[in-house]
C-alpha cells in the first residue's frame, strides 16, 4: 500500500500516515479513513503524522494546496486537528506561515528532521487542545 497507518508509540497521542513508493492523494485519503477504526481505542487526543520521507515522489500530486489542509481536518472525535508533517518536498503554499498552515479545524506544521518533530509532538503532549 502506497500509504500505512500506525501509532507513533504505546501511549497513543499521535498516529502516523507514513507514505510508502508512489502516491496519490486517493491513497492517502483511503488510510485515514481506514484509521478511523483505530482511532476509536485511543484514551487522549490524537495528533496526526504525515510522514512523507518514504515517499519516491519528486513532488507532491496535483492539487496540494487544498489536499495540505486536509492534513489537519478533524474526520474522527478523537482527532485534535493538529498535524505534523515530515519529509515533504519542496512546495509554494499559500498561507504558509514560519511552518505553519492554519486550518479551519486546527494547524498544520512542517518539520525538518525527526528530531524536530518530537520536539513538536512534546510540546503538543504538554498543551492538549482546549474542548
Amino acid at each position: 500500500m502506497p500509504f500505512r497507518f500506525e501509532w507513533r508509540d504505546q501511549s497513543k497521542r499521535a498516529i502516523s500516515y507514513i507514505a510508502d513508493g508512489d502516491w496519490n492523494w486517493k491513497d492517502y485519503h483511503h488510510a485515514v479513513r481506514a484509521a478511523a477504526f483505530t482511532l476509536l481505542s485511543a484514551e487522549a487526543p490524537v495528533d496526526s503524522v504525515i510522514d512523507l520521507r518514504g515517499s519516491t515522489r519528486q513532488t507532491l500530486p496535483a492539487g496540494a494546496a487544498a489536499h495540505l489542509r486536509s492534513f489537519g481536518r478533524v474526520t474522527q472525535a478523537r482527532l485534535t486537528g493538529r498535524a505534523a508533517v515530515i519529509g515533504m518536498p519542496a512546495v509554494e503554499v499559500e498561507d504558509l506561515r514560519d511552518g505553519k498552515l492554519i486550518t479551519s479545524d486546527g494547524c498544520v506544521r512542517f518539520v525538518d528532521d525527526e528530531a524536530a518533530l518530537e520536539a513538536l509532538l512534546g510540546e503538543w503532549a504538554a498543551a492538549p487542545p482546549a474542548g
